[in-house]
């Protein structure tokens, strides 16, 4: 029986989150120890840029941490498309030392990636492309009788995943087809952020989403996914959640037309922040204030209050905050708003644009009629 531990976009940065990645890169490796698991897959973006792959402090922290597993466990490594941000012509990622973190990436070969053969299993590792519709051209063997074969890859399917995700024009598209075509019984996928699977022929292609909380939107938990290989079959599937990783944790805040907080309403969200010192915490303020210095004390209040509950990192937004001065007393501009937010979009949402244009419109006739 074949264990992996499938993995993906976690973002590791030279910069001011680099202990946060790391945190989360050692939970990673201890769960694959809990495991005992053969393979610890990394389906790209395992770090954040090319420049962050050059500093020497950081990429030695990567190999000191990948000592700490258990020594029949392999990592599989194959570059995403943040891997080549800032990288030049001559810059190659074999040039550098990343220890027991096995770089699964030839420039000679047809698809730029390496296969490893193991008993249970055939691996196909394909690197980040722009393009990947030569793949029936790729001079892989024929899957062998009684094994697996998983395919490690990073781009966008539709196939699994239909966004929106603001970053799916700037990786390959992968073709439905391919995973067919190239026998596949498990895809390891990674870009997307959003933990999605999905069913395509004979194949379960995943993706894990990112492993650490990267940017806005990415609410929920985030996770690795377990599964094992026995016979030739996948099973023992199991998402396995990072607690170092925290949540995008996103709260909408109503202001009073003088721009303060209710006491009732500021009680609310500190509740929910109990403990969110690994939380990505986003405060959307919302409202009709009659005055702008005021909307501006109030967020430098907030931000000393919510910055006292000590968060990873915290923004509060003041987009949705309408400022037209008297019209904040109008009795039916306060009803189109309460009605308005009730039907407000979640977060990410396609919608949430014409929803503030519908906003933005309502609020300017509904002056010009009390103006009238």
């Amino acid at each position: 029986m074949l264990k992996l531990l499938h993995a993906a976009d976690l973002h590791l940065s030279s910069g001011p989150e680099r202990e946060y990645g790391l945190e989360v890169l050692r939970e990673l490796i201890s769960l694959a120890n809990s495991k005992q698991a053969d393979l610890l897959l990394f389906c790209g973006d395992l770090f954040d840029s090319f420049k962050d792959i050059k500093d020497a402090k950081l990429l030695g922290a990567v190999r000191d941490e990948a000592q700490k597993l258990h020594k029949n466990c392999r990592i599989l490594y194959i570059p995403g498309n943040h891997e080549s941000l800032g990288m030049g012509e001559k810059d190659k990622l074999s040039n550098f030392n990343f220890g027991r973190v096995e770089l699964m990436a030839d420039p000679a070969s047809v698809f730029g990636g390496r296969t490893l053969e193991l008993p249970a299993a055939d691996i196909v590792c394909v690197p980040h492309a722009q393009d990947y519709s030569g793949y029936r051209k790729w001079p892989l063997p024929p899957k062998r009788e009684g094994t697996a074969r998983v395919l490690l890859m990073h781009g966008t399917s539709s196939a699994v995943y239909r966004g929106p995700d603001p970053e799916e024009g700037s990786a390959g598209v992968i073709p439905d087809s391919l995973f067919d075509w190239l026998e596949t019984d498990y895809a390891a996928l990674g870009h997307v952020h959003s933990a999605r699977e999905s069913r395509i022929g004979a194949a379960l292609a995943v993706y894990c989403g990112s492993a650490r909380v990267w940017r806005r939107r990415e609410e929920g938990p985030r996770k690795a996914v377990y599964f094992e290989i026995k016979d030739g079959e996948i099973g023992g599937k199991e998402d396995l959640l990072l607690q170092s990783a925290g949540q995008c944790r996103a709260f909408t805040l109503p202001l009073e037309p003088d721009a303060g907080v209710s006491p009732a309403a500021m009680r609310g969200l500190l509740e929910k922040l109990s403990s969110p010192e690994r939380d990505y915490v986003v405060v959307s303020l919302s409202g009709l204030v009659e005055d702008a210095n005021a909307l501006t004390a109030t967020e430098r209040a907030l931000d000393d209050v919510l910055r006292a509950k000590n968060p990873r990192r915290l923004e509060i937004l003041s987009g949705g905050v309408e400022n037209y001065g008297g019209a904040a007393s109008n009795e039916l501009a306060k009803q189109f708003l309460t009605r308005l937010d009730a039907v407000r979009p979640q977060a990410g949402s396609t919608e949430t644009e014409l929803w503030f244009a519908a906003r933005r419109q309502g609020l300017a006739a509904l002056t010009d009629r009390e103006l009238e």
